[in-house]
């Protein structure tokens, strides 16, 4: 069973996020994500480090690069969407989030070929009717071919989430200039990078 885990990095709303970046980790046996998280979570009680949560914008510059380089041994593939917003501020609903994973996924289905995935994502929206809304325009635009089974997780009870949280922000901090080093960790396990503008992508999904 192939598990997929989206999550992303940057803001739709904020004029200030230049790019906003969609990425999905490939998992084929769940129990070497686990491990990798496992090992995360030991070191930091080992080194009696509390942090918010086990995302990248709360994570230090050594347990970034620990996370990050266990996705690479494990050989987890990562997919990644960055989307330049040109400067615009675009209403962070349920349709256009879904656009955004959408287009990863059918980016995904064309890499795996898979009979059937679980994709998970992280929770983006708390209120059971936005998810409904969002699962009804991502079934209107992933590939008809692909079997998968959706779902909404909290990064905070799932930490298997924070695979592609912290590949999000790995490659938001290279696209925006802030730092490449984390992203130079992970550039080998990236299988797709896709680069595409707002309008761009808004267009497709129209047609």
């Amino acid at each position: 069973m192939l598990n997929i885990f989206i999550d992303e990095s940057g803001t739709l709303p904020d004029p200030k996020d230049k790019f906003i970046v969609i990425s999905g980790v490939g998992v084929k046996r769940i129990k070497e994500a686990k491990d990798v998280v496992s090992r995360i979570l030991f070191s930091l009680r080992q080194k009696k480090i509390k942090i918010k949560e086990l995302k990248f914008y709360y994570a230090g510059q050594r347990t970034k690069r620990q996370f990050l380089s266990g996705i690479v041994s494990a050989s987890f593939e990562i997919f990644v969407l960055v989307v330049n917003k040109k400067g615009r501020k675009i209403a962070d609903t349920s349709e256009n989030f879904a656009i955004l994973a959408a287009d990863l996924i059918n980016e995904i289905n064309l890499w795996y070929k898979a009979e059937k995935v679980i994709i998970t994502i992280n929770r983006h929206f708390h209120r059971k009717i936005d998810q409904n809304n969002f699962n009804k325009f991502l079934r209107k635009w992933v590939d008809k071919s692909l079997k998968y089974t959706i779902r909404h997780s909290d990064s905070q009870q799932n930490h298997l989430v924070n695979l592609a949280d912290m590949t999000a922000g790995a490659v938001l901090w290279k696209y925006s200039g802030k730092d490449s080093q984390f992203y130079n960790i992970i550039k080998e396990s990236i299988m797709v990078e896709k680069l595409v503008s707002w309008p761009e992508i808004k267009r497709k999904s129209i047609k």
